[in-house]
């Protein structure tokens, strides 16, 4: 069975997109380009990046004083894509610490969800991990200098986005910040979208926050009356406690359903 990409950190928090104007303009706006983002995780630790698919390590670089410290991964096979596609895809890993690298070895294989390294501050940056993805396999030795003299990750296909290339998976990865980009849950099928309310109202909106307007109970779908009104016999403007639904869109801590937008810290995820 083909896997599936998912995120890789428990807690995402990125600090800085792949247009940040404090270093990554000069990957996305150059020749060749590559689209990086930094991850910070939960707070100024070092949160673990876990491999989003099963993996094989293709060439680390650093370790002394040689150069930041940075890591090459390939995926073992063809993964799904939240852009829809099916491909291999590689990985640029940059700012682990020396103990971190010096664990791994060229060639050695990660299975899916399996600790792979920590944020580091290898370079002399505070803790995180600075995370590129591309499309196929690495070209060359997986990144050249491009004209804007930032060093960008070369594969045989091409960049992605991160948003192209991770599915979200909330039982997996808590949002505490998106970076301005919008990821996609996991389609039901894979068990990583669908949630049970656990408060006894929770208000339906129409759109992701407390300033957009409340949904009436005419105006929820047809499936979550039908739930509403079996749960608690009664027309409640807004679910209630044990109403199922399935995340179409994940903005934050909010996300989009068929009826609306609702928080997701009064939820939980259906076994």
């Amino acid at each position: 069975m083909t896997e599936v990409l998912t995120y890789p950190f428990q807690t995402m928090r990125i600090t800085q997109g792949y247009d940040g104007a404090v270093s990554h303009a000069g990957h996305s706006r150059g020749t060749p380009r590559d689209f990086p983002v930094d991850e910070g995780g939960a707070d100024g630790g070092r949160d673990a990046m876990c491999a989003p698919c099963t993996l094989r390590i293709a060439r680390i670089w650093g370790v002394g004083t040689k150069g930041v410290n940075t890591l090459f991964c390939q995926s073992a096979a063809p993964v799904r894509l939240a852009n829809g596609e099916t491909d291999v895809v590689s990985f640029q890993i940059t700012h682990p610490n020396d103990a971190d690298l010096r664990r791994l070895r060229v060639g050695q294989s990660v299975e899916k969800g399996r600790p792979l390294c920590s944020e580091g501050t290898d370079g002399g940056v505070g803790n995180h991990m600075h995370l590129s993805v591309g499309r196929g396999a690495l070209r060359g030795n997986g990144w050249q200098r491009n004209s804007r003299g930032k060093w960008v990750l070369t594969t045989a296909g091409g960049p992605l986005k991160p948003e192209e290339a991770f599915f979200l998976d909330p039982t997996f990865t808590t949002v505490l910040e998106t970076g301005g980009l919008r990821f996609r849950p996991l389609p039901p099928s894979d068990g990583g979208c669908v949630y049970r309310v656990r408060a006894s109202l929770l208000r339906v909106r129409t759109g992701p926050g407390t300033q957009y307007p409340r949904k009436p109970f005419s105006a929820l779908s047809r499936n979550a009356r039908s739930q509403i009104l079996a749960l608690t016999g009664e027309k409640r403007n807004g679910y209630v406690r044990g109403v199922l639904f399935t995340a179409q869109e994940i903005r934050g801590s909010w996300a989009r359903t068929a009826s609306g937008w609702v928080c997701l810290r009064y939820c939980e995820a259906a076994a």
